[in-house]
């Protein structure tokens, strides 16, 4: 067994391990706590696609990977790696008589030991050790050979960093390169320092206490004041040497975190991104839920020109039904005065009689229809033309003011330079001027329309009226068959078949009457269905091109509702939690030795 198996196996070793919780319970929580609300926000951000909020929090949760990041710096064989390995009592840096660590190494908590290659010489090292779920430590190469990664450090870690450890060699603590490193980190960003004299075991009392002023004096000349300096020896720490040295510097960490400056910045700072970043996003989306309502208002103001439109329109198209009905009507009753007319006694007669009649029976109704057509087609095809110009400009006026509309609405869009997701809305308002652009409405919109409905072959006035025209030629069939028969009862036949008709001619007419007036009003429920079916589906494409975007907006504002309440809680929860972070403290700690030895 290894001397380090043997030490960690033996009883009370736990005791120094700093597996050890580091944090207190309550500053335990409190960690917990701000990591899950920085977990909401970099959600919310993701949402509310805000990218430079997302890298802000997603640079904020990296750095909270831990309570404490450490940054282990020093020169060449200064004892670095040792000094880590003491601390974790783990080997988990080479350790060697000539320089080993020759990439930064950031030590992070993992369920299993794994290496990541980061960059050139620059890895992170996940190990399962309970202290890094608490603090990150950095290892890196010495400061007399780190050159080209000497930026690396400063921009990723020490900037980032709640304690600077500078570890020296305890014989030889007068390093150029790692005092010209610290009188950079103390004007540039203000990082706490603590001061290390490693390799204690090699050095004289004599030289401990000469190195050891020296120490304080080149660190107060670089404005460190009451440096931390403690001695100790990672050897012995290792070997299981009792050393008082170790224990002071855990309980210093745990105290600097506990209720340091470093660990009320990184909680207060976290909580202040996440304020910040909130209000941030609380302004982002009020500004978006008032452009979407905005533009819903506008969306919903077309709607409702088009729905009176429709109103308007409806009633026109009654007018148009009852002119074209009236148009009708009066040309049912010619027809109807002319067939009174043609039932006349003398009419019958002069058709029954060979040598006097102009012409037969059924010619005459043949006369009477074709008349009845004709009319019905000039008369109502003139009509049609002009009802047809009053559609189509009422319909021309609805679409030019949906048009003028838009072409407002993309104007107001483009001169406003703070309206949220303006090209998209611009595209939008194209979309739906070229849906309008694509529904027909042109001057002809009924000519065809009425043609059709109007045709007597089709309307039911080549139904019933025909039918009745029918009736009446079966009832004068007495008068066809004298045709046939000739005057065989010329004097008496005559007489009898004219009283006959006579007596049936009010029957005949007002059969007649009662299917024409079927007609009429069959005509007018047809005029009206059809026409209603041409405004239907004119007003359904309209408002189908305007609901598609009101529901897209409705969509929308479903999406922000629950991210503004959402980031109005984190945004108080943040706040919140920076006046219990303010008045977490410890109210009692130890007095913290400026040396320790």
């Amino acid at each position: 067994m290894s001397q380090l198996e043997q030490l960690q196996s033996e009883p009370g070793t736990e005791s120094r391990d700093l597996s050890a919780r580091i944090l207190s319970p309550e500053l335990k929580q409190q960690f917990d706590t701000l990591r899950n609300l920085l977990q909401r926000a970099l959600w919310l951000a993701e949402r509310c696609a805000d990218s430079e909020a997302t890298q802000i929090l997603r640079a904020r949760l990296t750095n909270l990977q831990a309570a404490a990041l450490l940054v282990i710096v020093g020169e060449v064989k200064a004892g670095k790696s040792s000094f880590i390995n003491a601390l974790l009592r783990e080997d988990v840096c080479e350790v060697a008589p000539g320089p080993c660590t020759v990439r930064i190494q950031e030590l992070v908590y993992g369920a299993e030991r794994r290496v990541e290659t980061l960059g050139e010489s620059w890895q992170r090292v996940s190990l399962p050790k309970e202290v890094l779920r608490e603090i990150t430590m950095v290892d890196t190469p010495g400061t007399n050979s780190i050159v080209k990664d000497h930026q690396t450090i400063t921009e990723n870690y020490i900037p980032q960093s709640d304690l600077v450890v500078f570890v020296f060699a305890a014989v030889n603590p007068h390093t150029k390169s790692a005092w010209e490193l610290l009188t950079l980190i103390k004007k540039e960003w203000h990082r706490k320092v603590v001061f290390v004299l490693q390799q204690s075991d090699r050095a004289s009392q004599k030289e401990l206490t000469t190195n050891l002023e020296h120490v304080r004096q080149y660190a107060l000349e670089r404005q460190v004041e009451n440096p931390p300096i403690f001695i100790l020896s990672a050897k012995r720490e290792m070997e299981g040497i009792p050393e008082n040295a170790f224990v002071e510097f855990r309980n210093f960490l745990q105290n600097t975190i506990a209720c340091g400056e470093a660990w009320r910045m990184k909680v207060e700072g976290s909580y202040q991104t996440i304020r910040s970043v909130m209000t941030r996003l609380l302004a982002h989306l009020r500004t978006e839920k008032t452009a979407v309502d905005d533009e819903r208002a506008f969306y919903q103001n077309l709607l409702c020109q088009v729905d009176a439109r429709e109103e308007k329109a409806r009633g026109l198209k009654l007018l148009i039904v009852d002119k074209l009905a009236a148009t009708y009507d009066t040309l049912a009753r010619q027809s109807e005065d002319e067939f009174a007319r043609g039932l006349r006694v003398g009419k019958l007669f002069r058709r029954a009689v060979p040598f006097l009649r102009d012409k037969d029976t059924d010619v005459w109704l043949g006369d009477l229809k074709s008349g009845f057509e004709r009319s019905a087609r000039r008369e109502i095809k003139a009509e049609a033309a002009q009802v047809s110009m009053d559609l189509f400009n009422e319909m021309r006026t609805m679409m030019e003011d949906l048009t003028q509309s838009i072409a407002r609405r993309q104007e107001r869009v483009r001169a406003d330079v703070t309206f949220p997701k303006a090209a998209d809305q611009v595209g939008t308002l194209q979309r739906l001027q070229a849906k309008l652009d694509g529904v027909r409405v042109d001057e002809n919109i009924l000519r065809g329309k009425v043609a059709e409905t109007t045709d007597v072959r089709k309307l039911t006035v080549a139904g019933s009226l025909l039918a009745a025209l029918g009736v009446i030629i079966a009832a004068l069939s007495p008068i066809l068959w004298l045709d046939i028969t000739g005057g065989i009862f010329l004097g008496t036949g005559i007489f009898l078949v004219a009283v006959g008709l006579f007596w049936r001619r009010t029957s005949v007419m007002k059969d007649f009457k009662q299917r024409l007036g079927d007609s009429q009003q069959q005509f007018r429920d047809r005029l009206d269905t059809e026409f209603g079916e041409i405004f239907d589906r004119l007003f359904y494409e309209v408002r189908q091109a305007l609901t598609e975007s009101l529901f897209r907006l409705d969509l929308q504002a479903s999406f922000n509702a629950p991210l503004l309440q959402e980031t109005f809680e984190i945004g108080e929860a943040a706040s919140d939690m920076v006046i219990v972070s303010q008045r977490l403290r410890v109210t009692q700690s130890p007095e913290q030795p400026s040396v320790a030895a």
